[in-house]
């Protein structure tokens, strides 16, 4: 085939080069390599422009202020540098054939007269992320470390939602998962150094944002169109986080403050350090940093769900939800780099992110039959306690832990450079311990009023409420999870300049090598004596004055104390159970191996116009192991499955210069999502408590898109932007979480109030623009703004009763906006920032079998303020305060007013001190 072809003289052409054979090397050329810098304090610029004037040889710096130009003509040249924000710069050099000439451009910023007010101070980062912008040839998004330090952002996910496009979907007050261009987070993929990041969770691939700190990276990059040398599993976007690079000079900063939110009012602490320097002659290069928080958070929740009788909707289940926690991040990351003789290098970069968080959730919970005639509901009224043991402070555990370790070189031979790296990443998550004890009465009147359906209000008859006697013992069960992804990885990558500079073959190939599994266990215990109602045990009231989520009382509870307290593993006190349909059904082992290869070739088609071809080739091979439980013969049957296939994903990216600084791309591009793990297990997990069946789908597709995608972007000298785009993408086989009401299920000969299983469906087309501004405004004043539109619809949705329904993609956020407003000064700057974005049908368990049923991730708008003012050269003061507006995550049912869930967080506020010593 001719794929085949091209790939084996691709082959030939890498193995000449390898046994230095000088048929692609120019005669009488040479190699110039260096480093460009900021002047005024030795930083490392990303993102410079570079050229040889008189040729068509072009470069752009790295993300560590290094670059390479091949093929220089020998004799007596000149490398020119052009920087957004910077004077340019040009710095003479003798080029001998077949050598290698170092060079080193500092750059200094240029002042630049706006209506008559002269700028000057400009942020470099703002400068490095516009430029990196300017000179790439794809669609993509760049936020520089101290862009991200002039918001109020805890982690990576509340960094992103600045960028355009960008929606995220939040955990405690933090965003966790990030949408991009109206595609759920499972249609995006998250790198660190270009290397895919494994997920903690067992359920989903999609990485947890809020393990990583805000402050532990250099840059966010988001690429929106693909070239062929990145993995194509990223229909969206792939985000990609690069962390801290050595700069040319010593540096050492430090971060130390403290916060506390209103919700519960206890102060935590806040800190960061980095630290750099150059050795062995400016050979090594060596980065430390770290980042540290410890905050005091919980939230005030509701949730219910609703069913209809004759037309008329009734909540069948309401919990109020108090949860408190402690949330303690730490992350540490180191980045080398050694400089051989050459233009060649070595380097290793990691990063360790480790967050626990212990949780202790008090859950009142209605449980409610149809109404009566007279409006009344018979309830299950129970009450729950989650908390650990004294190992644990007696609270729920989890730990979440993401690293990332990559080792390679960057390498000159012949005529050609070779990029090699070998990436060994790691996530896991642990819940050690955690205990549940409920009491239950099972005969409680209630009437829900529904006056406003946002906020249910039940109202229980008689005394049932504050009757402890009444509240008989239910269960007590201690469970411990353990779930690890592990991911191998090694790259080639082989540049070869073709002609006189016009042209770039560029070849490569990975092989990623990736295990993850989940082991779960599961026990209850039956008390022998002294449990027998919530009043033989110790109880607090713990209702809170102000319950943000609304007008509720949570009563008496068992107090973590007590619960830790019990020892489970004294038979005189505890009849132990093992359960295995709890927790067998979620244990699977999968193994996934992808091997990938792609060649692209870049062409001058003019000196303004560049035109990139490509195709990748993927090979996807899973096996899986899992559990299926049968509930009669209370025994686990094992179940396997595999699925193998390949792709081709040919792209043509074409990036032309309208005018100076002025540039508009166009992109045809194919990418594809893979199911997640546990969704092709063919599992059956029952939970007769919460009437619910959870089925796996064996037979899940991959996610694959066809992308178009149109960007105009002017860049001003006064380190600006306006922007707009049109994308459109073509969906096959998206996959969707389908749930059904009132299903008999024939295996157990039970009806189930609720199944859920992935399906795949039909097809899909999503399409919609996004603008953006960036520009100082007067004198101090700037302002900051990106809109997007996303619009979609679902072709053939295999749901019989909703086939002739418009529905949108789920995830699918229709509107999205932030903007942000500042001032700055020599010693001050305010900011006040604004995200909003539009509702989405939830993708995992959004689409029931009628309106009726649909979940819907509600809309929302937070509001961020922050200041910082300069005490020092050295010094500075800050003060953060996030979420103004008490956004909760909020869900509904179908239609906005029914809430299903109102998870409120309040207002938070950081404090401290910053000291950078160069």
């Amino acid at each position: 085939m001719p794929l085949a072809r091209l790939l084996r003289t691709l082959a030939a052409v890498a193995v000449g080069i390898f046994l230095g054979t000088p048929a692609l090397a120019a005669q009488g050329t040479g190699t110039v390599t260096g480093v460009v810098v900021n002047a005024e304090n030795g930083l490392t610029l990303a993102g410079v422009a570079l050229e040889v004037p008189g040729t068509a040889l072009r470069a752009v710096s790295r993300a560590d202020g290094r670059f390479t130009i091949l093929r220089v003509p020998a004799g007596g040249q000149s490398v020119q540098a052009r920087y957004i924000g910077f004077a340019p710069q040009s710095v003479s050099v003798t080029v001998t054939s077949g050598g290698v000439a170092q060079v080193r451009l500092e750059l200094r910023p240029q002042a630049v007269e706006i209506e008559g007010i002269e700028v000057v101070g400009l942020q470099v980062g703002q400068a490095a992320a516009l430029n990196q912008q300017l000179n790439a040839i794809n669609v993509t998004n760049v936020v520089a470390a101290d862009q991200i330090g002039r918001f109020p952002d805890a982690n990576i996910g509340d960094a992103l939602k600045r960028i355009p496009g960008i929606s995220v979907q939040v955990d405690q007050g933090e965003a966790r998962f990030g949408a991009i261009r109206g595609t759920e987070p499972r249609l995006n993929s998250v790198t660190i150094n270009g290397e895919r990041v494994p997920s903690a969770e067992a359920e989903v691939r999609q990485v947890q944002l809020d393990l990583i700190p805000a402050d532990m990276v250099a840059a966010v990059e988001v690429n929106k169109v693909l070239t062929p040398d990145m993995d194509a599993d990223a229909i969206g976007a792939s985000v990609n986080i690069v962390t801290r690079s050595a700069p040319a000079t010593r540096r050492a900063s430090f971060t130390l403050g403290g916060g506390a939110g209103l919700l519960r009012e206890k102060v935590g602490g806040i800190g960061s350090v980095v630290l750099a320097q150059r050795f062995l002659d400016d050979r090594l290069g060596v980065v430390l940093n770290g980042s540290y928080l410890d905050n005091e958070i919980g939230s005030d929740d509701l949730e219910a769900e609703w069913d209809e009788d004759a037309g008329s909707a009734f909540v069948s289940d309401l919990e109020v939800r108090r949860y408190d926690i402690r949330r303690l991040r730490r992350s540490v990351g180191a980045s080398l780099d050694y400089r051989l003789g050459g233009a060649s290098s070595l380097f290793y970069r990691g990063i360790y992110n480790h967050r626990n968080d212990w949780e202790n959730r008090y859950r009142l919970r209605y449980r409610l039959d149809d109404p009566a005639a007279d409006g009344t509901q018979e309830t299950r009224l129970v009450r729950q306690l989650k908390g650990g043991v004294p190992g644990t402070d007696l609270a729920r555990l989890e730990d979440q832990r993401v690293q990332s370790h990559q080792f390679g070189g960057n390498f000159i031979l012949g005529g050609a450079t070779l990029d090699l790296s070998f990436t060994v990443a790691r996530a896991s998550e642990e819940r050690p311990n955690e205990r549940y004890l409920a009491f239950e009465n099972g005969d409680a009147i209630t009437t829900v009023g529904l006056r406003d359906p946002r906020q249910p209000r039940p109202v229980v008859s008689g005394n049932a409420f504050n009757d402890l006697a009444a509240q008989e013992f239910d269960e007590l069960t201690e469970e411990f999870q353990f779930t690890r992804d592990l991911d191998r990885n090694g790259r080639l990558d082989l540049t070869i300049p073709l002609g006189a500079g016009r042209s770039t073959l560029k070849v490569g190939g990975r092989y990623r090598d990736k295990s993850k599994n989940r082991d779960n266990s599961f026990v209850a215990y039956e008390p022998v004596s002294g449990l027998g109602s919530l009043a033989d045990v110790p109880t607090e009231n713990f209702t809170r004055e102000g319950f943000l989520a609304g007008p509720y009382q949570s009563g008496n509870f068992a107090t973590p104390t007590f619960l830790g307290g019990l020892d489970l593993t004294n038979p005189a006190l505890f009849d132990p159970e093992d359960q295995p349909g709890e927790y067998l059904p979620g244990n699977f082992d999968a193994t996934e191996r992808i091997i990938g290869g792609y060649a692209s070739l870049t062409q001058a088609l003019s000196p303004r116009t560049t035109l990139l071809a490509g195709v990748r080739i993927e090979n996807t091979d899973i096996d899986y192991e899992g559990f299926n439980f049968d509930l009669d013969e209370e025994t686990a049957v094992p179940t396997a499955g595999a699925q193998a296939y390949t792709n081709l994903f040919p792209s043509l990216i074409l990036r032309h210069e309208l005018a100076e600084r002025t540039v508009l791309r166009a992109a045809w591009t194919n990418t594809i999502a893979r199911p997640n793990y546990y969704d092709l297990v063919p599992y059956r997990q029952v939970s007769f408590e919460d009437d619910e069946l959870a089925l796996g789908n064996p037979d899940l597709k991959p996610t694959k898109s066809m992308n178009f995608d149109l960007m105009v972007e002017n860049y001003s000298r006064s380190v600006g932007l306006v922007s707009g785009g049109l994308f459109y993408k073509d969906i096959t086989d998206f996959i969707y979480g389908y749930s059904r009401t009132d299903v008999l299920d024939p295996v157990t000969n039970t009806t189930f109030g609720q199944v859920f299983q992935p399906q795949n469906g039909a097809s899909a087309s999503l399409y919609g623009f996004e603008v953006a501004f960036q520009r100082r405004l007067i004198g101090g004043l700037s302002f900051y703004g990106n809109y997007t539109f996303t619009e979609s619809s679902v072709d053939g949705f295999p749901i019989t009763e909703r086939a002739t329904e418009d529905l949108p993609l789920p995830g699918t956020s229709k509107h999205t906006l932030n903007a942000s407003l500042s001032y700055d000064t020599d010693r001050l700057s305010l900011r006040a920032s604004l995200n909003f974005q539009d509702d989405f049908l939830d993708p995992d368990e959004g689409v029931g079998e009628s309106a009726f049923f649909d979940r819907w991730y509600d809309r929302s708008t937070n509001v961020d303020v922050n200041a910082e003012v300069v005490v020092t050269p050295t010094t500075r003061v800050f003060v953060n305060a996030n979420n103004l507006t008490n956004q909760p995550l909020r869900y509904y049912q179908g239609v906005r007013t029914r809430t299903m869930q109102g998870e409120y967080y309040n207002a938070r506020f950081q404090a401290g001190v910053k000291i950078d010593l160069r």
